[in-house]
């Protein structure tokens, strides 16, 4: 029989790590790696009562990023079947049966890609760029490794197939959440691209957000999902031009260096 490890990273996520333990019951081990978290969520993975309390293993690293920090989990698994998810997130008992059929098939498909249900202020998103969403979750390791700093993911030796059966997101991801992961996330990013030689420029800043917000809301046909299509299409609009924003401020200073 095929063993199957998760591998979960953490800070500080008392509101949701036991949700997304409690659904990993089923694996043969779950890693959790934790930058060094300062609330409640240490204390919450090492509940001798909870029911992954067999099943857990705790390993605390100081924060070096994404990719380094998914690497390392990776590593420090057990097994070479691996299911990824984040501490935000829960397996279903849908996918959790599913998974664990398919690491006992003899099949040479090995990297398998998972569908992800998100949530905006509690509804679950049908439309525009947060759906389909389908995420690198599933896999056997040799040859496998997380790549890029943001926006990771794990680079497969050969061509995922998709699995149908969801991972829910966070249910209450608020627009207070987007802004503050969108100001984490696009100062990366624009680091990121000006160091691969992009630049920008008034016209790009001035049109990247009403571009995204109608490519979202119409092309995308996120209007279907009602007001809340229309707050996340305005939101998108806003990151994106911030990014470019933030992309014009690093080639400055790239350029007075």
């Amino acid at each position: 029989m095929n063993s199957i490890s998760a591998i979960v990273i953490s800070r500080n996520e008392e509101k949701n790590i036991g949700r997304c333990l409690a659904s990993l019951a089923w694996a043969d081990e779950v890693v959790v790696v934790d930058a060094l978290s300062e609330d409640k969520t240490v204390e919450i993975i090492n509940d001798k009562t909870a029911p992954w309390a067999s099943k857990v293993r705790l390993l605390q690293k100081e924060w070096p990023g994404f990719r380094e920090q998914r690497n390392f989990a990776l590593q420090a698994a057990k097994h070479n079947w691996i299911f990824s998810i984040d501490s935000d997130e829960v397996c279903s008992p849908e996918l959790a049966k599913k998974i664990q059929s398919l690491a006992q098939m003899p099949t040479d498909q090995k990297y398998f890609k998972v569908h992800r249900v998100e949530y905006f202020l509690g509804k679950p998103i049908r439309f525009g760029v947060w759906n389909p969403s389908y995420q690198d979750r599933f896999f056997f390791r040799p040859g496998v490794e997380y790549v890029n700093e943001i926006h990771e993911y794990p680079k497969y030796p050969g061509i995922p197939d998709r699995i149908h059966e969801p991972i829910y997101h966070y249910p209450d991801f608020t627009p207070e959440k987007f802004l503050y992961k969108m100001n984490f996330y696009t100062s990366i990013e624009a680091r990121d691209r000006v160091r691969a030689g992009q630049r920008t420029h008034a016209l790009r800043i001035l049109t990247a957000g009403p571009a995204m917000f109608l490519k979202n809301y119409f092309y995308y046909r996120a209007y279907r999902d009602g007001y809340h299509g229309f707050i996340i299409s305005i939101l998108e609009g806003i990151s994106r031009a911030v990014r470019h924003i933030k992309i014009w401020q690093y080639q400055r200073e790239l350029e007075k260096s």
